[in-house]
């Protein structure tokens, strides 16, 4: 592990992604720990953690970021005493929170999206993180069958937001810590890496909220679509079969 991507949600992470692919780095984002450390995600928000628990889930990678990790950056920090943590926020909290409440609830809106998380198993899975991690991170109500996140409180986001900006400025030792303005470019972020400025334009991942419409890329995601083939398959065939029963 060499660096923590202590960032929340809605405040660069996908840029910051994009920039260590292209500098060629091996990143575990918020699909991963959803999906390959479901167990350990859900054992560490309901129990606690142990930084042994971190170093053994995150080894093999260069870069953790996206939640819930970003939320658990001390104790993976303390799991890597080596790695060094970049930190990144929008220009004031409202700004923040409008980016908040109108990206992050496109990613529960449209019914294929309901569909899945209701009736595939990854869905499901995926639903029940999401749901420990608004309750442990934010305080609110989990997803529920039918209900959906509400990210108006806007009181209550940003003091979640300004507690956990204001603990990585002041827990996070110096030397090892970058506060990083995207406007500072590849220049600053390269120098702190130790690494050669890329002959690569600086990018700018997720515009405008893209990742509501992207996410179907994503493996986990892929996985539910196919799920979502398979099930509307197995209850159109049922159908058909109690039809032409009752239609004898």
């Amino acid at each position: 592990m060499k660096v923590i991507i202590a960032s929340t949600s809605k405040c660069g992470t996908k840029t910051l992604h994009k920039c260590f692919e292209i500098l060629g780095y091996s990143v575990a984002d918020f699909d991963h720990h959803a999906y390959n450390h479901y167990d350990e995600w859900k054992s560490i928000m309901v129990y606690g953690s142990r930084k042994e628990q971190f170093h053994e889930m995150y080894k093999d990678f260069d870069i953790v970021i996206g939640s819930p990790a970003c939320y658990y950056w001390e104790e993976i920090a303390e799991a890597f005493p080596n790695a060094k943590v970049i930190f990144t926020t929008r220009k004031d909290e409202i700004t923040w929170h409008r980016s908040i409440y109108k990206g992050l609830p496109k990613l529960h809106q449209p019914w294929i999206v309901t569909f899945c998380y209701l009736l595939t198993p990854t869905g499901i899975r995926l639903r029940h993180h999401y749901d420990r991690l608004v309750r442990v991170v934010h305080s609110m109500n989990g997803w529920g069958f039918f209900s959906k996140y509400d990210f108006s409180n806007q009181e209550l986001l940003i003091k979640r937001y300004r507690e956990h900006n204001s603990g990585v400025l002041s827990r996070c030792g110096k030397d090892r810590l970058l506060h990083f303005n995207f406007s500072d470019g590849w220049g600053t972020l390269c120098a702190f890496l130790g690494e050669e400025v890329p002959d690569a334009p600086f990018p700018h991942e997720n515009k405008q909220g893209q990742l509501a419409t992207s996410m179907w890329a994503l493996p986990i995601y892929v996985r539910m679509r196919k799920e979502a083939y398979v099930v509307t398959a197995l209850v159109a065939i049922f159908i058909a079969f109690v039809l032409n029963i009752y239609l004898w």
